[in-house]
């Protein structure tokens, strides 16, 4: 074969990025990925330290611009050029690198004029900008025009590059989209926030979800450790916020009567296939009143590397009726690198090990929650179940508070009123639809469950005041035991427990 004739054509590219891609939302999980990558490599080589990371993205709609930047390694300006227009060409493995094809970085090139890169390394006094002109590059791609030109010869004719000089001690990486499409969806600011929370390696932002800490110790015990960055997102440099993923312990479930629903306890499962961890997983125990109608936070999303593969669907398949993964909230984290994301990210590669996850899944935990969801049904037609469940739910979350720390003394003594309460109920309930043996083994259960729970809750002093870890004397701290007991007389649990959380955050950061 005469390899001087093989020559790759200029709708590689086209098929690269545009048709790469379904959802132009897309591009900020590539762009962050590659981020995220950047910044493990500056946290292992001492660079930065895990609280000093930071991923920054601008989304200014009014001057249609996007920006996204990270302070991690950056490239050195020696291999800057030719790393960035390489196509599809990575040094990066699967096994440790969320973005391993050299494809994503240039998924931008579809919806903006303008794409520019710049970057710096640590001890260097240049940074790198190379810059595609996507304007004119869509005019080069216009079928039966430039036919004479190939891939090579496109690139060349959109690409400028430079080097100008940069202080010494800077190091990041980032991504220019000017002129960006009005019709892309990629200016809307409300929706790319709402994309990143599902989408991003982010943290659980506590006010919303309760079970943060019992999620991180679960795994932790696994031998596994979720990946999480800081990002923000805003209109402009001052006004960039936090984004945090968009699990809530407190949402609404039938679309149609949007009844409140809440978390009441979470269940964790392992996937061992051939006697190897491929998965830790969890979902949330709730009432199951229908499909969650936040569409953020509905289905069993699967992760790898913590960043979002295919959407709220792609597990339908694991459930003897689809319907019920929409009815359901929890996470499923890859383990093994034997499941390995397509190019898409919508997907994993249809390999053996894909295989044997679904059926795995769809032999365990996607019947187990469609058994779940069919005795809710029934419980809500019984009312001994239904009192059992309630009981069973004032239990967990006096088992949260024990963990995490009561907001006051009047917040402590009220749950030891209520459960006292549930137990005087409990003594007193018969079974109905239950039979007899069922209901009198659950009975015993709880009872014993509940009274434990009471003597370890009149016992406690764990109060979320003493987790203020910085120089506050005793008599400061007597101050706000009265402040969070005359907030926990006044106000619901719920913003009792985000003041407070934000208090205990304030003091401890002085």
């Amino acid at each position: 074969m005469d390899n001087e004739k093989i020559q790759v054509g200029k709708f590689t590219l086209e098929s690269l990025t545009t048709g790469m891609y379904s959802d132009p939302k897309i591009v900020y999980r590539e762009f962050i990925q590659n981020s995220v990558d950047s910044l493990e490599e500056a946290a292992r080589i001492g660079l930065v330290e895990n609280l000093g990371m930071r991923i920054d993205i601008i989304v200014d709609e009014e001057n249609s611009y996007i920006s996204v930047r990270d302070n991690g390694t950056g490239i050195s300006d020696e291999i800057a050029i030719s790393t960035l227009m390489n196509i599809g060409s990575s040094k990066k493995k699967h096994s440790n690198n969320r973005g391993f094809r050299g494809i994503g970085r240039l998924g931008g090139m579809s919806y903006c004029d303008t794409l520019v890169f710049s970057t710096s390394v640590s001890g260097e006094k240049t940074k790198t900008i190379v810059s595609f002109d996507c304007k004119k590059l869509r005019n080069l791609l216009v079928p039966g025009a430039y036919e004479n030109m190939n891939l090579i010869d496109v690139l060349n004719a959109v690409t400028t590059t430079s080097m100008i000089e940069e202080k010494e001690d800077k190091h990041y990486f980032q991504v220019e989209m000017k002129n960006v499409s009005s019709f892309s969806g990629l200016l809307d600011i409300s929706t790319v926030k709402s994309y990143i929370s599902q989408v991003a390696p982010l943290s659980y932002k506590t006010h919303s979800f309760i079970y943060k800490n019992e999620l991180h110790n679960y795994l932790s015990s696994k031998g596994y450790s979720i990946e999480e960055f800081p990002i923000f997102v805003g209109e402009s440099e001052t006004e960039l916020e936090p984004i945090y993923k968009a699990n809530k312990s407190h949402f609404h479930s039938d679309r149609n009567k949007m009844k409140d629903d809440d978390i009441n306890n979470m269940n964790y499962f392992e996937v061992i296939i051939d006697n190897e961890l491929y998965a830790l997983g969890w979902y949330g125990d709730c009432s199951w009143y229908g499909a969650i109608s936040e569409k953020e936070i509905s289905g069993i999303r699967v992760r790898k590397g913590n960043i979002l593969i295919g959407d709220n669907k792609t597990l339908n398949s694991i459930f003897p009726e689809s319907r019920f993964n929409g009815w359901t909230q929890g996470e499923l984290f890859i383990v093994t690198e034997k499941l390995i994301p397509n190019a898409r990210r919508d997907d994993f590669e249809q390999n053996e090990a894909y295989f044997k996850l679904i059926e795995k899944l769809s032999s365990t935990i996607g019947p187990e929650i469609a058994k779940t969801i069919r005795e809710a049904s029934k419980t809500r037609n019984d009312p001994a179940a239904k009192v059992l469940k309630e009981i069973e739910k004032t239990v967990g979350e006096a088992a949260k508070s024990l963990e995490e720390g009561f907001n006051s003394t009047v917040d402590k003594d009220q749950m030891v009123v209520d459960l006292t309460t549930k137990k005087a109920t409990l003594e007193k309930l018969t079974p109905k639809s239950l039979t007899k043996t069922d209901f009198e083994s659950k009975k015993k259960a709880l009872e014993e469950k509940l009274s434990k729970t009471i003597d370890d809750v009149s016992e406690s002093k764990n109060y979320k005041i003493n987790q203020i870890n910085s120089g506050v004397d005793k008599k400061s701290k007597k101050i706000l035991a009265i402040i969070t007991d005359i907030l926990s007389e006044k106000l619901d649990k719920r913003l009792v427990d985000i003041i407070i959380e934000e208090i205990v955050k304030a003091i401890n950061k002085k």
